[in-house]
């Protein structure tokens, strides 16, 4: 995002080897000042730049409300996985990455994370309930994980609605605009920007940002060019490109196969950028050298204001409001009982998930829709039973033919001989050559029920030998769900647990300045040197700024402010477990399905072979 694109050749042709060095000396300057929690919040800035250094391009997609953000992003991953709401906006913003297990990861503003089913994302993002506001109000961000492959090379964040601000302008999280590599700035066809959105792109602009302008919605205004041209008038200037698209038509043209409707959605458009967003990493590696001069000079007010107060009377009046307010704490404690009865309803779920499971049918609905009860060998049963019921459908409808053709053909007989053709016994007859063809193809369909009657029996038997040990491993899965619920809850009160131990040890560091006073020599002996040896894509009043920083940094003396911590603290912190008693409460509901349960009990018998004879 960070604009380089004046940058000498020579500087960039080396910004691939330079970012893994980097990234392996921030890690150590990381390592040291996080054992200082006067700087936490600093230390938790650079750990981002760390990771944001090691992750995917991260892609920005921002805009006020109802332009579509949100189905756009669903567009781009092929299916509805974002909860869209016309009444309630996306509350939080999501981080949508990579991975081979789909779960959702919840950053809560005090340091707690926790995990949930994908099936919460709702909850977490849209939900108008009581235990979504509660969630939300001490939410910091999601990351939400797919196995989708475009996510293997960007990382796509769905924001929150821009707002207004005083004077009308619009605000946003500058430190998320900071992390990102680039922005998609969302308009609806139709819906001019307004003038808050214009205020907050020329303040990108002056930082050298220029986002790429996003048309959505060219599928509901047929007079998208004119409206583009008129856009591109007004906010040329501030945006690098304009992409019109129909996330709507994106969407449905993925759901249905739809080629047609794919192209009109003009979305290869869309995806063509974000792909050279994505593999230009000579941009990257700048932005990310940018924002660690920033965070030098942030680190560098940081060791200023140290010496210039009393860091251990502040520190312990933060300790006593912290573990002292009974409301912050009883908020905190109702967020955490929220979290468990989430899992609580999680598990009465898993525990029940075969109570109504009576037939092979309902077997195979109910594997189908949890993800926990499928894996390959689940998969291998299902091909079995599947097969099965298809074997089984087709001679019935095998049966039925036959029976629709004998009735005929009966009803034939008798219109002309007086009987059916089961009591046939004729002489010489004008029409007994037609009737006997008519006999010898019905003898053919049942020649043919015969052999798939045979697959039927095969593909019973094949299905009965599998139907005990899947049973059981179905069990087995059932019971592994049921135990990292468990697990979830415990992590979470050992989360609680370890937050009271930090607490405690608190006190006992706060005269523990010596990691900043090593800070400040690994910073003149190891990255100075690495960012001044003339590789680095920087450009001169970079260089400049970068010179002036650390050398304000050495001349902080820090040696005199060793203090002695206190002993104890009074720590109020509620630090009991939050129970979890749903083993009695919840049993798990045995799956025991028997040979007559998952067998078709209806099998029509094979038809008699018609031997029917006609003098000559």
């Amino acid at each position: 995002m960070t604009n380089i694109d004046n940058l000498p050749i020579e500087n960039t042709a080396s910004a691939n080897n330079i970012l893994p060095q980097l990234v392996d000396r921030l890690r150590q300057l990381h390592g040291i000042i996080v054992q200082n929690t006067y700087v936490k919040d600093t230390a938790k800035h650079l750990n981002r730049i760390i990771q944001d250094a090691n992750n995917q391009t991260m892609i920005l997609i921002v805009g006020k409300e109802r332009v579509g953000k949100t189905t756009l992003v669903n567009g781009l991953l092929g299916r509805h996985v974002l909860p869209v709401s016309e009444q309630h906006p996306t509350g939080v913003n999501t981080f949508l990455r990579y991975g081979e297990h789909e779960e959702i990861r919840a950053y809560f503003l005090d340091g707690v994370v926790a995990i949930f089913d994908m099936s919460k994302l709702e909850l977490l993002t849209t939900g108008d309930t009581f235990a979504s506001e509660i969630l939300r109000e001490h939410l910091d961000y999601l990351e939400v994980y797919l196995k989708n492959d475009l996510l293997k090379s960007v990382t796509i964040i769905d924001s929150v609605s821009l707002e207004a601000g005083g004077g009308e302008r619009a605000y946003f999280s500058e430190s998320l605009i900071n992390r990102v590599d680039e922005i998609f700035w969302v308009l609806r066809s139709g819906s001019m920007a307004i003038d808050a959105e214009i205020l907050l792109m020329e303040t990108l602009k002056n930082k050298g940002v220029e986002p790429h302008c996003v048309i959505n919605g060219i599928d509901s205004n047929e007079e998208t060019e004119g409206f583009i041209l008129s856009e591109r008038e007004r906010l040329g200037h501030l945006v690098s490109d304009f992409i019109p698209i129909s996330a709507t038509n994106a969407l449905k043209a993925q759901q249905t196969n739809n080629d047609e409707l794919w192209h009109k959605s003009q979305y290869e458009q869309l995806i063509t950028q974000i792909h050279r967003v994505a593999e230009n990493s000579d941009k990257k590696t700048y932005a990310i050298l940018i924002r660690f001069l920033q965070w030098l000079e942030r680190f560098r007010f940081e060791l200023t204001v140290i010496p210039q107060r009393d860091p251990f009377q502040s520190a312990v009046e933060n300790i006593e409001k912290y573990a002292g307010d009974t409301q912050y704490e009883f908020s905190r404690y109702q967020r955490d009982l929220t979290i468990v009865t989430e899992y609580e309803q999680e598990y009465e779920d898993v525990a029940n998930v075969f109570k109504n499971v009576q037939t092979l049918y309902q077997l195979l609905q109910t594997i189908s829709q949890h993800d926990y009860l499928q894996d390959n060998i689940v998969e291998g049963f299902t091909e079995k039973a599947i097969h099965y019921q298809q074997v089984l459908r087709e001679y019935r409808n095998m049966y039925s033919e036959y029976n629709r053709e004998y009735d005929r053909l009966d009803a034939q007989h008798k219109k002309i001989h007086g009987k059916g053709l089961m009591k046939a016994i004729f002489g010489q007859h004008t029409q007994n050559e037609f009737f006997k063809e008519r006999v010898n193809k019905l003898n053919e369909q049942q020649a043919v029920c015969i052999e798939q009657f045979e697959k039927i029996q095969e593909a019973e038997a094949i299905m009965l030998q599998a139907i005990h040990p899947i049973q059981s491993y179905l069990m087995d899965l059932t019971k592994k769900r049921l135990q990292r619920i468990e697990q979830k809850v415990q992590e979470l009160n050992q989360q609680r647990s370890k937050e009271k131990r930090q607490l405690k040890l608190y006190a006992n560091k706060l005269n523990e300045f010596s990691c900043l006073i090593e800070a400040q020599g690994y910073i003149k002996e190891n990255i100075q040197p690495f960012l001044l040896n003339g590789q680095m894509p920087l450009k001169a009043k970079d260089l400049e700024m970068l010179k002036e920083t650390i050398h304000s940094i050495m001349n902080i003396d820090l040696s005199y402010n060793g203090i002695l911590a206190r002993s104890q603290m009074n720590n109020k912190m509620e630090s009991i477990a939050i129970p979890f008693d749903v083993q009695d409460k919840y049993p798990i509901y045995a799956l025991s399905l028997i040979e007559t349960d998952v067998k078709s009990n209806d099998i029509p018998d094979i038809p008699k072979k018609l031997d029917i004879y006609y003098e000559e």
